[in-house]
């Protein structure tokens, strides 16, 4: 029988591990490998996607068009990747350690996504019958998913708000001067 989370959580910092060790016995020294692996995976996944937004940002004409060289061989968005690397030290020298590094990142990430779907409310008032691959009927959904990435966005910054603001400001530093690098003219 399992003892009530307030008293499982005493003796360790890790409260899943003690779980696991009562849950599981034996095998449970097998949590942190599963634990890793999917960290592992999860980053290799956020890795191949990052710069293949970039690639197509660029083709499509938002990002700098340098962005759309692929490798002939292995058609990797090398110019891409770069600027990833570039960013990921950038962020890296910023941070004072880990947790601050997850803060910049976790920021970022969930305004750029909650950015995504405000526009999806603003095209879906702007252009109410322009053709979409994917038309979410129930705009419920995204309207619960915005306030999601609002809440991971907020929370952080009413938590630590000397340690937030760097993400903010790198955030529109970027923005800026992705409007004074991407030509707005493209031919259609």
């Amino acid at each position: 029988m399992l003892e009530s989370p307030a008293v499982a959580v005493l003796p360790t910092n890790c409260f899943f591990q003690l779980f696991a060790n009562k849950l599981f016995g034996p095998f449970a020294f097998c949590m942190p490998l599963f634990v890793a692996c999917s960290t592992i995976g999860s980053a290799n996944g956020v890795i191949f996607t990052s710069s293949r937004l970039f690639y197509v940002g660029a083709r499509e004409g938002q990002m700098p068009m340098v962005l759309t060289m692929i490798n002939k061989n292995t058609r990797t968005p090398i110019p891409a990747v770069i600027v990833m690397g570039v960013l990921s030290l950038a962020y890296l020298i910023l941070s004072k350690n880990v947790y601050s590094l997850i803060n910049y990142i976790q920021i970022t990430y969930w305004l750029a996504i909650g950015a995504a779907i405000a526009a999806l409310f603003y095209l879906r008032k702007k252009m109410p019958d322009a053709p979409r691959p994917i038309k979410v009927v129930p705009l419920v959904w995204p309207a619960i998913f915005m306030l999601g990435c609002a809440a991971l966005v907020v929370i952080p910054i009413m938590a630590a708000p000397k340690d937030t603001g760097r993400p903010f400001s790198s955030f529109t530093v970027v923005v800026q001067k992705l409007f004074m690098v991407v030509d707005d003219s493209k031919e259609e």
